[in-house]
């Protein structure tokens, strides 16, 4: 007779199963572990599941892709560039027709620029231009292109630099942080009293105060010199205070002359104004009656000063040649010019191009042959002294004075500190 056992209920055999474990630590540990582990597994494939799930929802969403197209604004410039990027003739026309209200699509500052923003199937979504300080926005709504724009008002500030030249002007300035516009515009404002390429020398001072107007989003629209400083051993001391559009010294004589300092860019003097130089070609002395500045052939060559151009030809050794007539009774020569680009009889204005430097008659190489006279006497132009155009105006006397001394200490503490 075998004796059979009842299986006992669930719980009891789950209680007894405990009691037995507690008997047995490490079985104890094992199974828990063993348990832990799964319900790690099951959660992790639980969290797995819903990413998955995730994933394929958002595959399932529409992704819209964009292609974008951007220039710089000039001339034709953005035309151009909404034909490239697909625009057909009605919807140029429809574009260009609503920015006209906010100036068009023309440059106004260095930098302006355009986007152009299309869906994948080729359609516009938007336009925007930078164009000076606004940012002009095209867009479609209900169903036509209009335009909208935003003119963020300006900060303005007012920054100061100063240093001591080393090397030239335009390495030393920007060692001092001073912006490429400004060391131009610094530059331009000297031009009738400083020649920067020659005059020059290791240990001069120079400051200069400019404004500088910024947007909201930290862009530069606009920069001015508003006065600058220049003291130099063998250029002498220059100030100019800006003031209603011209720059004045502290006398209130204005720096433009009748002529500027230079007729071009040059390397170097090569030959100065003499009563008997040895000519390389002729192998005699002779006098040399001009200064001849050796540049590379190309360089473009100016009118020194507003006149009329009484010859442009070809004239013995001088070879291509332009000579203008100039008030007060000076003439100016510009020899041995690679192309002319002036005719006879043309008026001009201070600073206009003349011709190219080139080698043509009787030369060694590449330069410009100048020389000035005045009532038909030679004149050695680097030691020309000029009447200045005109002076502040009696009635305005006040009025720059006032400005003259809020200006002029800060250049002079910028030129004191840079001589420290």
């Amino acid at each position: 007779m075998t004796a059979v056992t009842a299986p006992l209920p669930p719980f009891e055999r789950a209680f007894a199963a405990f009691q037995r474990a507690l008997a047995e630590p490490q079985t104890l540990l094992r199974r828990l572990a063993l348990y832990g582990g799964a319900c790690l597994i099951v959660a992790a494939g639980v969290k797995i599941k819903a990413a998955l799930e995730l994933r394929a929802a958002a595959n399932e969403l529409p992704y819209e892709k964009v292609t974008v197209f951007e220039g710089e604004l000039g001339a034709d410039s953005f035309r151009e560039g909404l034909e490239e990027s697909g625009s057909q003739p009605p919807e140029i026309k429809a574009v260009l027709a609503a920015v006209k209200p906010f100036g068009g699509a023309g440059r106004e500052h260095r930098g302006d620029t355009y986007r152009i923003v299309r869906a994948s199937d080729g359609a516009l979504m938007h336009v925007t231009l930078r164009r000076g300080k606004k940012r002009i926005v095209v867009s479609a709504q209900g169903g036509k292109l209009s335009a909208t724009a935003a003119d963020p008002q300006v900060v303005v500030r007012q920054h100061t630099a100063r240093g001591t030249l080393r090397g030239n002007l335009w390495l030393s300035m920007t060692r001092e942080n001073v912006p490429v516009e400004i060391i131009q515009e610094f530059a331009d404002v000297f031009q009738w009293t400083v020649d920067f390429l020659t005059e020059p020398r290791d240990g001069d001072r120079f400051a200069v105060t400019w404004s500088e107007d910024r947007t909201p989003d930290g862009r530069v629209w606009s920069r001015e010199v508003l006065a600058g400083l220049y003291d130099g051993r063998a250029a002498g001391r220059s100030v100019g205070v800006l003031f209603e559009g011209d720059f004045y010294d502290q006398k209130g004589d204005a720096l433009e002359s009748l002529f500027l300092r230079a007729p071009l860019n040059y390397r170097r003097i090569s030959s100065t104004f003499s009563r008997g130089r040895y000519h390389p070609i002729l192998r005699k002395v002779r006098p040399h009656h001009g200064i001849d500045y050796a540049a590379g052939r190309g360089t473009p060559v100016v009118s020194v000063g507003a006149g009329r151009v009484v010859f442009a030809g070809r004239k013995g050794g001088y070879g291509n040649v332009v000579e203008i007539k100039h008030p007060a009774d000076y003439l100016t020569r510009y020899g041995h010019l690679n192309s002319i680009a002036v005719r006879e009889g043309l008026n001009i204005r201070q600073g206009q191009l003349v011709g190219t430097v080139g080698s043509t008659g009787l030369a060694t190489g590449p330069h410009l042959h100048f020389e000035i006279t005045q009532k038909g006497g030679w004149i050695n132009f680097l030691a020309l002294k000029v009447q200045r155009a005109r002076q502040v105006a009696k009635a305005k006397r006040d009025a720059f004075k006032a400005l003259l001394a809020k200006r002029l200490p800060a250049l002079e503490d910028a030129g004191a500190a840079a001589a420290r």
